[in-house]
């Protein structure tokens, strides 16, 4: 229930006090009894904690010391607390409260609930007992127990015990038991005592931090092994059946305060063989869920991190083979961290971590080098290290160890190891050792640097005999050493530097060196100096080289090109310089075999230029050619060489432009070209129609001025103009002229006009190029006839014909070219004639059928139709077929007039009715009807009168 604030308590009880009757407090239901109701009063007395020995511990790297007191004033300086204990008035207020009165066979008589309970007296009306004995059980702060029929099953009655987190009871109140035992008689039971006991314990726990070298930064604080059930009856073991949890407390490097309440726990008394013979040992070891306080963390001693350390503590008596928690009871306990003590049980250490081997530097080769190492042993674990006899050591700062002796230790320390001499040779040397701080064997290895020779830059000499350069080198002091060249063409310069000694300065020595002949090759050839060190042959480490090089040899030819014209030149030159002292030669390759040395071909090279004499021909090509004259110099094969390049200019060819001549023969026609002088050169066509005419070669004779050719040409038969090329070529050089002949004209036409029905003649006309010829067939045609039918160039022509006694005639002629057959040309000549065409006013009927056939066929055939030596025939409409259905007996009874078949004959006319379809009508029935256009009907072709 929620506590109530202390005035609004007291108001609350005065009411109480006032106004409470009987029927206010709760009361079971029971059974009829014989005996009759007494008043009975009770002052309930709530016993005091049942304290043990307090206790204080002092953990320190040397040792644990324990107090059977609290440390005087460890409770004051801690800074830190956890959640504020009950109070002395909180952990003794009876707030509810359970009775049961049983009888002398343990059987219930009365039980009664009431809550809430004012003060510490309670009045009740218990059963009269006669002169038996009877038991008043009294449970505070525990809920109602309801009915528990006896005496027997009340005593082994279990209670769930909830409580926070932190470990305060979860209703701040302390549960409690109490019982009475007498004779109830009628005159009651007045003002009897009874002593109310608590069921849990109280735990309080301090802890401080402090030690010089030692820290400690707690991750956790626990009370451990709770349980959660409380019997009504105190019991002497562990009951059965329990879940136990832990409380949690508060992690401070500053230390802290804290109080828990909890369930009696009796985990028993060690005897035996898991007895402990001092508190070091108190483990929890030959008990199981002993109640313990575990305060786990990181420790710093000695300069190394700990991981996962705890130190576990057991509150009880005093007896260290004790681990029973009792009820009522107030265990105090005290702790203060300075150090690991590794002999007390009590302490584990989770993580040693292992040696760092980082930052174990390698020592200089020199005497005196050091290099430092921290121990991470476990606090109070002894460890030894033999040292060789060229290293000492320093422990801790402050405790020497000769070289050669040993290092014997307890627990962390810091190293520093010394040499205590210079290495002797190039390689490291190292003493190692074997430590095991983890439980596995580490290898730790001191390191001292090798002896070193160092040497200076690489020496540079120039490609001549004679130039000098100079190195150094630096080798540890002391050490003898020699210095050895590589190569004949080295020497040492002259001078009073040494080049071998008994002991090295330490610091740079020179070394110099000359080049004593030119270096023969294109590319710097090297040497060395060796230098070796130390006990010279042996050790590889003190012996190294320093590269000499000599400059490749050059040979400098002119930048700029020696230019030559294109006709050529004799006794051309130039020059080159190069590295004096070297043989050379000068040559011309196969692709440059247009260029001839004529000069001196070979030599030793000085520090004058060289001349190169050479001649050139004329260029047969029309671009720039370039040649090179290869000079070489010193070694044939590796030698430097370079190139006098020889640049000639293009020959030269032009022609006249493109030519267009006419279409009629001729034999005078010329072009012109024009060559750089003393070139081979030809012309030449390849066309049936052209010819050239005189000289068209000649052997390096061209002029460099203006040449002309000359060719004749065929006429052009055909109407489009022909061309063709004429190739020039001069040397290498060749170019073309394109020669055009346009083409021929051709036209005839025929008569002007109608020949009279009576005879006689009508002109016509042939228009050709002059000199073309040409024919005309046949001579008569349709009774005709055309004059001249032969003939070339521009010609009138004439037909004639007799009298015509029929209808208008047409006489057709073909006019043909003799030289090119494809080209003919049509013409006509017509004589008038009687006509005797069937005409209905201005239509004129055809004489005869077209061949039946569909719509498209039909419309054609009447289009091309020259019927009667007539044109303009078409499809009549169906207008007009009505017409020469009308008019039928009438045509039909003319002469010539070919009579109409039976059924429906095609029109122009569109049926819109039906898609494709034009009207047909049957000109001897007189009616209409749709015509597809696909079907196949008679054709009767019209046309309009002239």
């Amino acid at each position: 229930m929620e506590r109530i604030g202390k005035t609004g308590m007291w108001v609350w009880l005065l009411l109480l006090a006032v106004s409470c009757t009987r029927t206010e407090v709760e009361e079971k239901d029971l059974p009829p009894h014989p005996a009759k109701e007494v008043e009975a009063v009770f002052n309930l007395n709530v016993l005091a904690n049942r304290p043990l020995q307090t206790r204080s511990i002092t953990f320190t790297p040397e040792g644990t010391f324990e107090i059977d007191s609290i440390a005087p004033g460890i409770t004051d300086s801690v800074a830190t607390r956890s959640a504020v204990a009950l109070t002395e008035g909180d952990e003794s207020l009876i707030s509810q409260l359970w009775v049961g009165q049983y009888d002398a066979s343990g059987n219930r008589v009365f039980s009664q609930y009431i809550s809430p309970v004012t003060g510490t007296t309670v009045n009740l009306r218990l059963k009269e007992s006669g002169e038996a004995t009877h038991h008043v059980w009294f449970v505070a702060n525990c809920d109602d127990l309801g009915e528990i029929a006896t005496e027997t099953v009340l005593k082994e009655h279990i209670f769930t015990y909830t409580s926070t987190a932190e470990g305060l009871p979860e209703n701040r109140l302390c549960g409690m038991t109490g019982m009475w035992s007498g004779v109830i008689r009628d005159n009651g039971v007045e003002s009897i005592g009874v002593d109310m006991t608590r069921t849990v314990a109280k735990i309080s726990f301090s802890y401080l931090i402090g030690g010089d070298g030692f820290s400690f930064k707690p991750s956790s604080v626990k009370l451990k092994s709770v349980p959660d059930k409380i019997r009504m009856e105190e019991t002497t073991t562990q009951l059965t059946d329990v879940t136990y949890g832990e409380y949690t407390g508060e992690s401070s490097a500053d230390g802290a305060t804290m109080h828990w309440y909890l369930p009696e726990n009796r985990a028993g008394v060690v005897t035996g063989e898991n007895a402990a013979t001092s508190e070091k040992e108190k483990t929890g070891r030959g008990v199981s869920n002993a109640t313990c306080i575990e305060l786990t963390g990181t420790a710093v001693q000695g300069g190394v991190t700990y991981e996962h350390v705890t130190f576990r503590f057991f509150p009880g008596s005093t007896d260290m083979n004790d681990y029973n928690i009792k009820r009522n009871h107030y265990y105090t306990m005290s702790v203060t961290l300075k150090g690991i003590d590794v002999t007390d049980q009590r302490i584990t250490v989770g993580t040693i971590p292992p040696i760092d081997t980082g930052g174990l530097q390698p020592m200089p080769a020199g005497k005196g080098g050091t290099t430092g190492l921290q121990v991470t042993a476990r606090p109070g674990d002894e460890w030894t290290i033999k040292l060789p006899n060229w290293l000492s050591a320093l422990l801790n700062d402050n405790i020497p160890v000769g070289y050669g002796a040993n290092i014997i230790h307890q627990g962390p320390a810091k190293i520093v190891f010394k040499a205590e001499t210079a290495n002797p040779t190039a390689q490291q040397r190292s003493f190692s050792f074997q430590m095991n701080v983890t439980g596995e064997e580490q290898n730790i290895k001191i390191v001292q640097e090798g002896s070193t020779l160092n040497v200076g830059s690489a020496i540079s000499l120039e490609a001549a005999s004679g130039s000098e350069g100079q190195s150094s080198f630096t080798l540890t002091k002391g050490l003898n050493w020699r210095a050895l060249l590589s190569d004949g063409w080295l020497s040492w310069a002259s001078g009073d530097l040494a080049t071998s000694g008994d002991e090295a300065t330490g610091g740079e020595q020179i070394l110099k060196v000359k080049a004593a002949s030119s270096n023969p090759y294109a590319s710097a050839r090297t040497g060395s100096i060796t230098v070796e060190g130390g006990e010279i042959g042996k050790d590889a480490g003190l012996k190294k080289t320093i590269s000499v090089s000599q400059a490749e040899s050059t040979i400098t030819c002119p930048t700029q090109p020696v230019e030559i014209s294109a006709e050529g030149a004799n006794d051309a030159s130039s020059f080159f310089t190069a590295t004096s002292d070297l043989p050379w030669k000068t040559a011309v390759t196969e692709p440059n075999g247009w260029l001839t040395l004529t000069g001196q071909t070979t030599g030793t090279t000085t520090t004058n230029p060289q001349n190169v004499v050479f001649n050139v021909p004329v260029n047969p090509n029309s671009e720039e050619r370039t040649g090179a004259i290869i000079v070489r110099v010193g070694d044939e094969s590796k030698g430097p060489n370079g190139e006098i390049t020889v640049i000639q200019k293009e020959s030269a060819l032009s022609v006249d432009e493109d030519k267009t001549i006419p279409a009629i023969a001729s034999l005078d026609n010329t072009f012109i070209f024009k060559a750089t002088k003393g070139l081979s050169w030809s012309v030449s066509e390849e066309m049936d129609w052209l010819t050239l005419l005189g000289t068209t070669d000649g052997t390096n004779n061209t002029t460099g001025s203006d040449q002309t050719i000359t060719y004749s040409v065929l006429i052009n038969p055909n109407e489009s103009a022909r061309n063709g090329n004429i190739e020039v070529k001069a040397g290498n050089i060749s170019k073309s002229i394109t020669v055009e002949q346009a083409g021929s004209t051709f036209s005839a036409t025929g008569g002007e006009e109608k020949i009279a029905t009576t005879g006689g003649t009508t002109t016509g006309s042939v228009k050709a190029t002059s000199g073309l010829a040409w024919t005309i067939t046949p001579e008569t045609d349709n009774d005709i006839t055309v004059s001249p039918t032969s003939g070339s160039g521009d010609v009138t022509l004439e037909f004639s014909a007799s009298d015509n006694a029929g209808s208008e005639r047409m006489g057709t002629f073909i006019v043909s070219l003799d030289a090119n057959q494809e080209r003919t040309i049509t013409i006509t000549a017509t004589q008038t004639g009687k006509d005797t065409g069937a005409y209905i006013g201005n239509l004129q009927v055809c004489l005869t059928d077209e061949d039946s056939s569909n719509f498209g066929t039909a419309s054609t055939n009447c289009s091309k139709s020259t019927k009667e030596g007539k044109t303009g025939w078409r499809l009549p409409t169906k207008d007009e077929l009505i017409i020469m259905s009308n008019n039928k007996n009438t045509l039909q009874s003319m002469s010539d007039f070919t009579a109409f078949v039976g059924g429906y004959y095609r029109s122009s006319t569109v049926d819109n009715r039906y898609s494709n379809a034009h009207f047909v009508y049957n000109i001897l029935g007189n009616s209409e009807s749709p015509g597809f256009d696909h079907v196949i009907y008679p054709v009767r072709c019209v046309r309009n009168k002239d």
